[in-house]
């Protein structure tokens, strides 16, 4: 007998279902984050002595539990969606847990040999010291557990926003920028968007077309270099054009501890900025040119580096030139460290995600959400989790 193929489900209905999804979600995190900002905006109006620190802390707060309570529902419908085993993860935030756990401990002990006047063991017996010590472990071990399954929650609610609008926006700015050329009198939409991704004139934007790659089979260290570094770039350079501001603050010790405290919980956000440029990428989305073809993902990563370089340089001219330096080098370095060691775990968790569980399926989506319109899709390779490859290309059978 020979082999039965199982039908293959319409791609169609499963853009729909998730388009459907996203609608409620972005529902959800926007009644979420306009609540959280309208009880930050309105305690600072009504309440005495609250600063703009304490206000722009409440409302980075209030945005992180906005994207915790939506993350919720957002990683218990795509969890399954992972290209990692889950007992690998599982696995990973074990090791994870222990490993900061071990340290923890070795540094609780050191502060008790080196500082006793901070930790201070010597009224305790062998015995009580052994069971505060396996209590302290345990404790803690639990601790970092649920504070790592949080913030994966966390970064689901954040790619899984960003992800919505990228489904919603992506397909529609592509139509945008293929009709750029056949256009006499671009409108101010028109040439917002040919800026925004450095397109120059000479080119036909009629001749856009995308070549998506196959679908990712597992997410690897290389795959993450790229999205992660650029969001350490934008967070080292940040970093340096606001603590140089002179409209920030007065350079003093601790308020370069409160202003990196605030840029850590700030970090959150940066994966809004960044990765949604590597969907161009994925897509192959090029126009063709006389010598070679014009990358969307370098037009638009060219013009926000351009943009975001020129302004810093300009803030830091101004504040040179108006006081020097005036705070501790150690302070500020331990400072910054720290506010980059935040950006790091945000950007590799939320990048992990986004690649892990969302990437496939919003490149397939962004394709889909094309037919019928005058973007070129060229046929791919990919065949993705058994389905039929053609759900990737423009067939003029469909």
């Amino acid at each position: 007998m020979g082999q039965t193929s199982l039908p293959t489900a319409d791609p169609k209905e499963g853009l729909s279902a998730r388009q459907r999804y996203d609608r409620r979600v972005l529902i959800l995190f926007a009644a979420l984050a306009g609540a959280s900002i309208g009880i930050s905006v309105l305690l600072y109006v009504l309440a005495e002595g609250v600063t703009s620190y304490e206000l722009a802390s409440s409302v980075l707060g209030g945005l992180t539990l906005s994207f915790l309570v939506a993350g919720v529902p957002i990683y218990l419908r795509y969890r399954k969606n992972s290209l990692t085993p889950g007992r690998r993860i599982l696995r990973l935030i074990v090791i994870l847990s222990i490993a900061v756990t071990v340290v923890s401990m070795l540094a609780t002990v050191l502060a008790s040999i080196y500082a006793p006047d901070v930790v201070e063991f010597e009224r305790l017996s062998l015995g009580e010291l052994l069971l505060a010590g396996v209590f302290m472990a345990i404790t803690l071990f639990i601790t970092f557990m649920i504070t790592c399954y949080a913030a994966l929650v966390v970064a689901f609610g954040i790619v899984g926003v960003m992800v919505a609008l990228e489904r919603l926006t992506t397909p529609w700015t592509l139509g945008q920028i293929v009709r750029l050329s056949g256009t006499e009198k671009p409108s101010l939409r028109s040439r917002t968007i040919k800026w925004l991704f450095d397109i120059p004139d000479v080119l036909d934007t009629r001749t856009l077309c995308l070549k998506p790659t196959g679908p990712r089979k597992r997410v690897l260290l290389s795959d993450l270099r790229a999205p992660v570094l650029w969001q350490l770039i934008f967070g080292f350079v940040l970093g340096i054009y606001i603590s140089l501001n002179p409209f920030v603050s007065d350079r003093s010790s601790s308020a370069m501890l409160s202003m990196f405290s605030l840029l850590a919980s700030a970090s959150t956000l940066f994966p809004f900025l960044i990765l949604p440029w590597f969907i161009f990428s994925r897509l192959g989305a090029g126009i063709a040119g006389q010598t070679k073809q014009f990358t969307l993902y370098n037009g638009i990563r060219s013009r926000v580096v351009q943009s975001y370089f020129a302004i810093g340089t300009i803030i830091i001219l101004i504040r040179l030139s108006i006081e020097e330096i005036a705070v501790a080098i150690e302070a500020y370095a331990a400072a910054f460290s720290a506010f980059m060691g935040a950006v790091l775990v945000s950007a590799l968790i939320s990048t992990f995600v986004y690649l892990n569980y969302f990437e496939n399926d919003l490149a397939e989506d962004v394709v889909e959400g094309l037919k019928g319109t005058e973007v070129q899709v060229t046929a791919s390779t990919l065949t993705s989790r058994g389905e039929d490859s053609t759900r990737w290309h423009q067939s003029p059978n469909r």
